[in-house]
């Protein structure tokens, strides 16, 4: 056997550890997911759900290169998947435990796009006494503060 021969049968190429990443990237994605759903008793914490749920679909976005969205209005939210030029329901409506108030965006629906940029966002979550508000301009990370 040729030196390059025996080299080239070792070690993973470029592809399949690309292709491993991303499956584990997205086990990850499933149970951030799982785990940001209520489990009833507790006090709320629509703000943490939204922020995970936020995080996890930007996060897909640039793995699955696809577009993703969040349909959030003062009810509750609802993942979206873009497909064929139309937005698409996918999986069932999060209804919030507390009094919530969207101010950005103005039509209700979050985009995530396969280069990482998103829509902007702001909306106010009135949790009894406590105030929190989460907020990104679509570049950075969705940030929560009392």
């Amino acid at each position: 056997m040729t030196r390059a021969r025996e080299c080239s049968e070792h070690g993973f190429t470029l592809i399949e550890l690309m292709v491993v990443i991303t499956v584990l990237s997205l086990l990850t994605l499933s149970v951030t997911l799982t785990l940001s759903r209520p489990r009833g008793g507790g006090p709320s914490q629509d703000w943490a759900r939204f922020e995970a749920v936020h995080d996890a679909l930007r996060t897909e976005a640039v793995l699955t290169r696809r577009i993703l969205g969040l349909s959030v209005n003062s009810d509750g939210y609802q993942r979206l998947e873009r497909t064929q030029g139309a937005w698409r329901t996918d999986g069932e409506r999060i209804a919030w435990r507390e009094g919530v108030a969207v101010e950005r965006p103005f039509g209700g629906q979050l985009a995530f796009l396969p280069a990482g940029q998103g829509s902007a966002v702001r909306i106010r979550f009135e949790g009894g006494s406590r105030l929190t508000v989460c907020e990104s301009d679509g570049w950075a990370a969705l940030r929560c503060e009392p």
